[in-house]
C-alpha cells in the first residue's frame, strides 16, 4: 500500500484547506499533462476532504485521488 507523494511536496504541520488546495494543484500540475484550469480544484478538495476526513491528503491512496480528480475535469 503506497501513499500519495507529490514532487516537491514537503511535510506540513497544521494542514489547512489552503495547504490542501496547494497539494491538489501540485499533484495535477506535476504530471505536466494538465493545469489547475483543467480541473475544478474546489470540488476535488471538498470531495477528498470528505473521504479523508482531514486536510492532509498525503496519506491518501494515489488511485483514490486520481479517481476523484478525473470526475472533476472541466469540459
Amino acid at each position: 500500500m503506497s501513499t500519495f507523494s507529490v514532487r516537491g511536496s514537503r511535510p506540513r504541520t497544521g494542514s489547512t484547506r489552503e495547504t490542501a488546495v496547494e497539494f491538489v494543484i501540485d499533484a495535477i500540475e506535476s504530471t505536466g499533462a494538465a493545469t489547475r484550469d483543467d480541473f475544478d480544484i474546489d470540488q476535488i478538495v471538498a470531495t477528498v476532504h470528505a473521504l479523508a476526513d482531514d486536510w492532509d491528503f498525503r496519506a491518501l491512496q494515489p488511485d483514490t485521488f486520481w479517481r476523484v480528480a478525473s470526475t472533476f475535469i472541466r469540459a
